[in-house]
């Protein structure tokens, strides 16, 4: 089942968002680092509980037997480059790894798609690490397309990471 998050969900919501972490970017990110983010439980749920209730980013779930198994975060693009009354921006997409493959992921994507497309939004954008092959696949299954002319370093863990920006029209 998929619907809107609610506040309530910030516990659920923070959990996900760090479990997916450790077990989608092992071996792209210091093991330490992803460790180190159970430390983070409390501050990510206060911040997602405040986020759902200002409604941006919206987000959406996916549960199963009531339990949050994962979500999308959407809204207009941070994107400085484009008109983000056009181009809407997944700001986040994480989803348990015992459910990678069963389609969940994909009901969620479309759901959130399709609500973009509601609002009106005619492009699609996102980050993604470079080397996130899972990610990129499925992005790509999506019908999204890398910009090779966007990359972007980050760091995390003191490690530098390559990000780069997947589109799509709406």
């Amino acid at each position: 089942m998929i619907r809107v998050a609610c506040p309530t969900d910030a516990p659920a919501i923070a959990q996900v968002q760090i479990r997916s972490w450790q077990q989608a970017y092992r071996g792209l990110m210091p093991d330490d680092y992803l460790a180190a983010l159970d430390r983070t439980q409390e501050q990510r749920q206060a911040w997602w509980k405040q986020s759902i209730e200002q409604g941006s980013p919206e987000v959406f779930v996916a549960l199963a037997d009531e339990r949050v198994i994962g979500w999308i975060a959407v809204g207009s693009s941070r994107d400085e480059d484009v008109d983000q009354r056009e181009t809407a921006e997944v700001m986040a997409f994480y989803l348990l790894a015992e459910h990678w493959g069963t389609g969940v992921g994909r009901t969620l994507w479309t759901t959130a798609v399709e609500h973009l497309r509601g609002q009106g939004f005619q492009a699609l954008s996102l980050w993604v690490l470079l080397d996130n092959t899972r990610a990129t696949g499925f992005y790509r299954k999506a019908g999204l397309l890398a910009d090779n002319s966007s990359q972007r370093s980050i760091a995390r863990g003191g490690w530098a990471l390559e990000e780069i920006r997947y589109r799509a029209r709406l």
